[in-house]
């Protein structure tokens, strides 16, 4: 797993753990409340509901009080006004009050006057509750509440009805009266409906915060862990670069030495062997000492090539130009290939790590010609133009594909690129199959010393 994604599951991990644990936490706890609200609210208003029922059902016997304990009037004659009164009494929309006796029978019922006479015991609703024998027991029992399924006048629909049943001791009837509570329901399902919404939109509300945290986690630790990876890459093209300039340094060291050191004492044992010849020796010795003379040559000429190879002096004694020329007819007699030169420039010597850049670039660059190009001739440029400075390497070879980033991966390219991007230059190549490969080299001389004490 690569170390950026570590990092950001390192990040992000405890965060949605503790995330996911703070929601769980307040959605449950969000969703307990609710409920409980719900429940607060519902109770609250069946409490409403049976007060207002056992309001009308003392009022209704409020109305026929006078005649119920009026001992004067005929029972059956008291009971027939009672009826009377019972059934005309009404209230709101849906509001009536029915009457039975003790065994059930119904005595009073202004919205199904077809049931009056009959014994409705054992009625149930359509969930099975005896609702009737039910409300008697309520009744007996000093007054009480009963819910059961019935069916609304001014709907026709079976709806959950709430009724209060009372009793009269004297004619064991039971009289009661009861309210659709459908609102009930609807009033409980729109509370529940709005905490769900408020519930979701916790929940919405944390996602959203999570997810524009986890972005903006995710960023910063993208930007520090370029930021980073852009300073480790600094950092290790600044050592890069240092190192090539040690070698560089070094090169030039040991090719001083083999130039001024072990090359001047060979020369001076050729000088030596030369001048021992000239002398009257034993002709026998005269084919060693050429054999002699003929091998110091050799070395001289291997040692001044070792130098020239590992560092050539003209670069740092007369110029850029002067090495390359020399480079360059140096690559033409050994290679076989024509090379076509054009030096145009300013009067004077280049900082010594661009010139060395610029010289490194041409000595690889002819390398890879050498080795894969099999080209039969070299364009080498090396233009001045206003403040920039052009490098153009060109050859006639069999090329390759420059969009193959595999191609493109070779030490010697990517070392060339390094070399150029580091002291601030424009490194393109461009080739085709067949038609052979162009290395051009952009850079600005503003950022670059140029010396000028040879103008």
């Amino acid at each position: 797993m690569p170390l950026k994604a570590k990092l950001i599951l390192l990040t992000l991990l405890p965060l949605l753990i503790v995330t996911a644990s703070i929601s769980w936490i307040s959605i449950y706890q969000a969703k307990t409340l609710g409920q409980k609200e719900v429940t607060v609210f519902r109770d609250s208003l069946i409490d409403a509901k049976e007060a207002a029922l056992k309001d009308s059902v003392d009022l209704a016997l409020n109305a026929i009080s006078h005649i119920y304990h009026d001992s004067t009037i005929d029972i059956d004659l008291a009971q027939q006004r009672v009826k009377a009164i019972l059934t005309n009494l009404r209230y709101g929309k849906d509001g009536y009050f029915f009457v039975y006796d003790k065994n059930g029978v119904s005595l009073v019922h202004p919205i199904m006057p077809e049931l009056i006479g009959k014994n409705l015991i054992n009625i149930q609703d359509e969930q099975g509750d005896y609702l009737i024998a039910s409300l008697l027991s309520q009744a007996r029992s000093g007054g009480g509440y009963h819910q059961y399924l019935w069916q609304k006048p001014s709907t026709g629909e079976t709806v959950t009805k709430l009724s209060y049943s009372a009793w009269l001791d004297k004619w064991d009837w039971m009289i009661g009266t009861g309210l659709y509570i459908e609102d009930v329901s609807q009033d409980v399902a729109t509370m529940q409906q709005a905490i769900n919404h408020n519930i979701d939109t916790i929940f919405f509300s944390i996602v959203v915060i999570l997810t524009v945290t986890v972005a903006v986690i995710i960023v910063i630790t993208l930007a520090i862990n370029l930021h980073e990876h852009r300073l480790a890459d600094r950092n290790l093209k600044e050592l890069a670069h240092k190192t090539v300039l040690f070698q560089e340094a070094e090169k030039k060291h040991v090719a001083r030495e083999l130039h001024d050191g072990i090359n001047q004492l060979l020369v001076s044992s050729k000088c030596h062997l030369e001048l021992l010849s000239l002398q009257s020796i034993d002709v026998k010795f005269v084919d060693y000492l050429n054999k002699s003379m003929h091998s110091l040559t050799l070395a001289i000429n291997e040692v001044r090539h070792i130098s020239h190879k590992l560092r050539p002096s003209s670069l740092d004694d007369i110029g850029l130009e002067a090495a390359l020329t020399t480079l360059l007819q140096d690559y033409q007699s050994h290679a076989g290939t024509s090379v076509d030169m054009l030096f145009d420039t300013k009067a004077g010597k280049l900082d010594s790590d661009v010139a060395t850049t610029l010289y490194r670039v041409v000595q690889e660059s002819l390398n890879n010609i050498v080795k894969h190009a099999d080209a039969t001739h070299v364009e080498v440029h090396l233009k001045q133009l206003g403040k920039l400075l052009q490098l153009i390497i060109r050859d006639n070879g069999k090329g390759f594909d420059s969009q193959n980033r595999y191609l493109l991966k070779g030490i010697g390219l990517r070392n060339m690129r390094e070399r150029v991007e580091f002291i601030g230059g424009e490194f393109d190549l461009n080739s085709e199959p067949g038609f052979g490969t162009e290395l051009t080299v952009l850079l600005n001389l503003d950022g670059l010393v140029y010396d000028r004490t040879n103008d």
